[in-house]
C-alpha cells in the first residue's frame, strides 16, 4: 500500500480499505506509524486499528506497540495505547501479562489526554484478560483526580467510573463498589451524570 493509497482513505472507508490490505504490506503501514508526516501516521494508526477489529495479523506486531508506550512523543504513546488495546482480543501468548504495568504507566501521564485514551481503551482489554480486571481496578481508583486541572476532572472521573461498572459486571470487589458509591455521593458529577451512572449499573430506581 503506498502512502497517497492510504491518504485516499477517511472514517467512512477504513473497515473496507482494512478488510482489503494485504497482509505483506501490513509491515510497511506499520512503518507509516512514525511517519514524518501526522496525516500519514493518523491514517495508518486508523487502518491498523480497525484491520485489529476482525484480523489477528496485527497482533505480531505486539512489541512495536508497546515500544511505543515508552515514546516521548505523545501521538506514539497514544498509538501504542490504541493497538495494544485493540490486538489484546488476539493474545493467545498473554503478552499483556508482560506489558500491562508499562499501559498502566500512562495513567500517570502529564498529558491528561493520554490519560483518558488509556482509560477508555481499557474497555478493549477487560472482556478478554479477566484475571486482570482487579489489577486494573486498582491502578484506576489510585488516579488522583484533583492532580487534574478542573475542567478535566469530570471527565477522567467518568472515564474511570466507565470502566469500574464494566469490571463490576464480572468482579465485584468491595473497593470498586466504594469507589462508585463516593463518585456518586460527591460534588464532581451532576446529577445527570449520576442518574446515566446509575442504569449502567443497572439501577431502576434512582
Amino acid at each position: 500500500m503506498t502512502v497517497a493509497e492510504l491518504m485516499e482513505m477517511d472514517p467512512y472507508t477504513a473497515q473496507e480499505a482494512s478488510g482489503a490490505v494485504d497482509k505483506n504490506d501490513l509491515p510497511l503501514i506499520v512503518g507509516y506509524l512514525k511517519d514524518k508526516d501526522k496525516n500519514v501516521r493518523s491514517k495508518a494508526l486508523l487502518l491498523l486499528k480497525n484491520r485489529s477489529l476482525n484480523n489477528a495479523d496485527v497482533y505480531p506486531f505486539w512489541n512495536v506497540f508497546r515500544e511505543m508506550l515508552k515514546s516521548e512523543d505523545h501521538e506514539q504513546r497514544v498509538a501504542g495505547i490504541i493497538l495494544i488495546s485493540v490486538n489484546t482480543r488476539w493474545d493467545v501468548g498473554n503478552r499483556i501479562e508482560d506489558t500491562i504495568d508499562e499501559y498502566l504507566l500512562c495513567l500517570k501521564d502529564k498529558n491528561p489526554g493520554i490519560v483518558q485514551q488509556c482509560i477508555q481503551s481499557l474497555h478493549g482489554i477487560i472482556p478478554y484478560k479477566k484475571h486482570l480486571r482487579g489489577y486494573i481496578a486498582e491502578s484506576l481508583i489510585s488516579v488522583e483526580i484533583p492532580d487534574f486541572k478542573e475542567t478535566m476532572q469530570k471527565p477522567v472521573l467518568l472515564d474511570i467510573l466507565d470502566v469500574l461498572i464494566e469490571i463490576r459486571k464480572g468482579l465485584y470487589p468491595d473497593e470498586v463498589e466504594q469507589y462508585i458509591s463516593m463518585a456518586l455521593a460527591g460534588n464532581l458529577l451532576a446529577q445527570e451524570d449520576k442518574k446515566q451512572i446509575k442504569s449502567k449499573m443497572g439501577y431502576t430506581q434512582f
